[in-house]
């Protein structure tokens, strides 16, 4: 399945991959959990000047995009994040990863680990532990 995102590097944060409103709805979606249109729009409102009908909009177009689950309740429809922010974004980077380096993941990996600093023991020791978790679930561990 094609990603319904595209990569712009010359932004910060979530505005790589999504625009700079669907970005800022989603990390307002996120503190808040659930919200209507009404809520949504009282959150932007905090940061910048919007119409109700925009935000409408946007939040319709980021359930299309199955960011967002709606349903109804009496006359408002309640949307909630389908992916919570750390699943969505460990998504975009494996869908960056493997449309910027499919197949040629070693000299990748094996660069971005010689990058490390031999200095940080944490940054190894966490990729150790990493590396162990993925052993284990295949079934390989060598412990």
């Amino acid at each position: 399945m094609e990603s319904p995102f595209s990569l712009n590097p010359a932004n910060q944060g979530l505005k790589q991959v999504l625009g700079d409103l669907e970005a800022e709805i989603m990390e307002c979606m996120w503190d808040l959990d659930k919200a209507s249109v009404r809520e949504m729009h009282e959150c932007l409102l905090e940061r910048r000047d919007i119409a109700y009908t925009t935000v409408m909009t946007v939040m319709s177009r980021l359930a299309e995009k199955h960011l967002l689950e709606r349903r109804q309740e009496g006359r408002a429809y309640i949307y909630s994040p389908v992916k919570t922010r750390d699943h969505f974004c460990k998504d975009i980077l494996s869908s960056v990863m493997t449309g910027l380096f499919g197949g040629i993941d070693k000299p990748v990996l094996t660069h971005f680990v010689e990058s490390l600093s031999t200095d940080d023991e944490a940054e190894l020791d966490a990729l150790a532990e990493i590396i162990e978790r993925k052993r284990q679930e295949r079934g390989t561990s060598t412990a």
